[in-house]
């Protein structure tokens, strides 16, 4: 009993700093010209460059990325 509840332990813990260490999925920069391009007068209108742009774009879609969700199995004891 001790030993299935040690390994549990030890097996979420290796999966929770596996996926820790896993790289944040941002837009690249190419992506961001991309949607400034496409939207180029509404976003000059606005006031704003393509650099702040760009440098926001990449900014809010690493800190929007989703985290990824780790299920616990429940044991019948």
């Amino acid at each position: 009993m001790r030993m299935r509840i040690f390994t549990a332990v030890a097996t979420a813990t290796l999966v929770g700093l596996a996926l820790a260490c896993a790289p944040a999925s941002a837009k690249t920069i190419k992506a961001c010209q991309k949607e400034w391009q496409a939207d180029k007068a509404a976003m000059q209108a606005a006031g704003k460059t393509e650099k702040a742009y760009v440098a926001e774009c990449r900014s809010q879609s690493a800190a929007a990325a989703p985290a990824p969700k780790v299920k616990e199995e429940k044991g019948g004891y």
